[in-house]
Formats: structure tokens, sequence, C-alpha cells
């Protein structure tokens, strides 16, 4: 009978607590699901050391209302080095326009990584292929590639 009582007791509090759980309350609009799926990220290297994270969102693909007459990148940059220069190529091409961006910006709401320590660009660049293979260069350290391909 205590056997029978304490499974019904705990079967009673477990049945109790099933309704909510960490998924019920976690909620993305349809841009930020957007803006996850096209996030892309890859780390710098010096050899063997990790020298920085280079994290890039295809903005076309996520605002396609407002990014379309050209390719559009929200990068987020974080070098060990401040002042390291980098440098971005879009299928071998120099980009049109780079805009520096502050940390709090018009796109801080695509990503749910902020910091005040990393750098932040708008790129845009003028292409007319499918795939569209970026590429970041510093000069302490690896090139990194990054590729998009578009939707049809």
């Amino acid at each position: 009978m205590k056997t029978f009582l304490i499974t019904i007791l705990f079967l009673a509090i477990f049945t109790s607590c099933s309704k909510n759980n960490a998924f019920s309350y976690f909620e993305i609009d349809q841009k930020q699901a957007k803006s996850e799926d096209s996030l892309q990220s890859s780390k710098f290297f010096d050899g063997t050391n990790s020298k920085g994270i280079l994290s890039v969102i295809y903005l076309n693909r996520v605002l396609p209302d407002n990014y379309n007459d050209r390719e559009y990148f929200y990068i987020y940059l974080y070098t060990k080095k401040e002042a390291a220069e980098v440098e971005f190529l879009l299928n071998g091409e120099e980009p049109l326009e780079i805009k520096k961006l502050k940390p709090l910006n018009e796109f801080s709401d695509l990503t749910s990584f902020k910091g005040d320590w990393q750098r932040y660009y708008l790129v845009a660049f003028k292409t007319n292929s499918e795939v569209l293979t970026l590429i970041a260069k510093t000069p302490q350290s690896t090139t990194r590639e990054i590729i998009f391909k578009k939707d049809n």
C-alpha cells in the first residue's frame, strides 16, 4: 500500500509540472529566426592559436524588402588585437561600401550576442553570382572564407 501511495504521489507531482518548460517561454519573431538561420561564424588563427571570431549575417535573406539592390552583410568581429585591419572581399571583389557601426545599432536585434568589445560593420557588394564567397583577411592571421547561397 505504501508503494502504491508513493507512486501516486510522484505521478501527481510530475504530471502537474509538465505543462510548462523552458520552450514554453522561448519565442522569436520571423526576422530573428531568419537571422539565426543565416548566421555563419568562423575563427581566425595564426598557426594553431585562435586570434578572433568572425560572424556574418546575409541581410538580403533576412530583410529582403530593405536589402535587395546589392549584396549586404552584417558583420561582427572580435580580434585579440584591437587595431587589426580587416579586409573583406566577395567573390574576389572589393566592397562598394563599408560602414562601421556602433555596438547598439539597427541590426542589434538580429543577434542574441552583443558586446562593446566587438567591431560591427555593414558591408555592401555588387555581384550577380548565385554563390557568395565572403573572404575576411587580417595581416596577422589566416584568411577566413564563408559561403552563402542565394535563395531562388
